[in-house]
């Protein structure tokens, strides 16, 4: 759940745009055409590009990177990118542009066993296209950091997937209804991480099939023999609770009411520090600004900020697990819509954390105490799911978790919607699309 993949498929090899349809940086040249040549330069620094984000966390990728792998020169990139963050959003304006297509692509979807795998064809294709260019995907969370204004794109894309699927069912397009469409292809997109981060031996095709089943469920109806066989379910082999066991990093004096106040505002305020300047640029003396401590109280508690940032992690994970803990799937729609409204105050408090936490690929022990929670959580739901009479279990709580993790995303990240509407459109998901309910 908040570990990202460590290894990416090959990326995509770029078609050059039509000579003529680029042109150089002023100041650069006299004629700031770009023929053949000056195409291919800046096709091998997107390329160049876009391995480098697939090798190194976007806030440690540098232009130097980038031209020593195309093997032009730094006046060569410049010609063509103003930053690395320029290169960046050129990359990912080619993936929007593949995406629209995609969804393009789509066509009708029947209520018939044809349409479902019609739908799960096109789930499969997707997922492809998201290993293609994981990179861009990977980086996008500290790249809209840097620049917020690019959100209204990815909005766009968002809503253009959304309309295509609303069409290819035959819906007519409302907002609540588009807000759905909008969290099902979040789902997707959260589901071809976990498709990436899985091991080798593990197929990708269990995912694609039950993703398909539960769009088609969601947006058709749960129609039997068809997206829904009852009494017919995969259940896991008999499970072990995973015991969360991490060597909490504290100060000696801490147990004392002002030592823990002090503790406790150190890491409010990297709450707010590290997820608004990123891990790598925010400072300790940023921290302790915030704070109003000084250099000496923050290190009577922490030994650095990599032991900061790993308490600030379990103090978010216990929570989570707390409340996941508490999920009652089969609860009527207005529970379900109360731990839902609980959920998405335990996101505005930690959600920060939890997506600097998604962008840190360099430590070896935060990578394993995600696998820790991720199991934690997973485990729980799939006991949830094993309670219905259909599906499979397994897959099905990776869908599950894929819409409770994005849901609040999308609202407190990336403002597509209000909680209120999320919230509907997660309990119909959930009631539809994974207990198979009409009502």
């Amino acid at each position: 759940m908040l570990d990202y993949p460590s290894a990416m498929s090959a990326t995509p090899e770029l078609p050059p745009p039509p000579v003529g349809d680029i042109v150089r940086r002023r100041p650069f040249g006299d004629n700031p055409t770009v023929g053949v040549r000056g195409t291919d330069t800046r096709r091998r620094v997107l390329e160049a590009a876009l391995e480098v984000f697939e090798e190194h966390a976007y806030s440690e990728a540098r232009v130097e990177l980038i031209t020593e792998r195309a093997g032009c020169s730094r006046p060569a990139f410049y010609q063509y990118f103003s930053s690395k963050d320029d290169v960046f959003w050129a990359l990912a304006t080619e993936l929007g542009q593949e995406m629209v297509a995609l969804a393009k692509r789509l066509g009708t979807v029947s209520a018939d066993a044809d349409g479902l795998e019609h739908l799960t064809v096109w789930v499969g294709e997707f997922m492809t296209l998201h290993e293609q260019w994981a990179p861009v995907f990977a980086s996008f969370p500290a790249a809209t950091r840097v620049d917020g204004r690019r959100m209204r794109g990815a909005e766009s894309i968002a809503s253009s997937t959304a309309r295509a699927l609303l069409r290819g069912f035959g819906l007519r397009r409302t907002p609540g209804r588009e807000r759905l469409a909008i969290t099902l292809d979040s789902a997707l997109i959260r589901c071809s991480f976990f498709a990436e981060a899985a091991p080798a031996a593990m197929r990708r095709e269990p995912l694609e099939v039950g993703l398909a089943r539960v769009f088609h469920r969601v947006l058709a109806e749960p129609i039997e023999g068809v997206n829904l066989r009852r009494s017919q379910r995969t259940t896991s082999a008999k499970r072990r609770k995973v015991r969360l066991e991490v060597t909490p990093v504290g100060p000696s004096d801490a147990t004392s009411s002002r030592g823990e106040r002090t503790r406790g505002r150190l890491l409010d305020a990297g709450a707010e520090v590290l997820p608004a300047r990123g891990y790598h640029d925010a400072r300790v003396d940023d921290i302790v600004e915030a704070a109003g401590v000084s250099h000496g109280t923050f290190y009577r508690y922490f030994d650095g900020k990599d032991a900061f940032f790993m308490v600030l992690a379990e103090r978010a994970s216990a929570r989570m697990i707390e409340l996941v803990g508490r999920l009652d799937l089969m609860a009527p729609p207005d529970e379900l819509s109360a731990w839902l409204g609980l959920w998405f105050d335990a996101y505005e408090a930690d959600g920060g954390v939890i997506s600097t936490w998604q962008e840190m690929r360099t430590s070896p022990e935060l990578r394993a105490f995600s696998q820790q929670v991720a199991a934690t959580v997973f485990t729980h739901l799939e006991h949830q799911l094993d309670r219905r009479d259909f599906g499979n279990s397994q897959v099905d709580a990776s869908i599950l978790l894929a819409v409770i993790e994005r849901a609040p995303y999308n609202v407190v990240r990336l403002g597509f919607t209000g909680r209120p509407d999320a919230i509907v459109a997660v309990v119909a998901i959930v009631r539809r699309g994974l207990l198979g309910l009409t009502d």
